[in-house]
């Protein structure tokens, strides 16, 4: 699967270079989630477990 850009969830802070930039990339249950500036994984996220 392919990183897409995407909003940064309320549950994920941002990224420590500063940038809001966030892509996702789905991967099974999972979404994973990274700076699209510095690439740093920000976390991830299970579908169905979102506030």
């Amino acid at each position: 699967m392919e990183w897409t850009p995407t909003a940064t969830p309320s549950m994920l802070s941002a990224c420590e270079c500063g940038s809001d930039a966030v892509e996702v990339r789905p991967d099974g249950l999972v979404k994973l989630y990274r700076c699209a500036d510095c690439e740093s994984i920000l976390g991830d996220i299970t579908m169905g477990h979102e506030p």
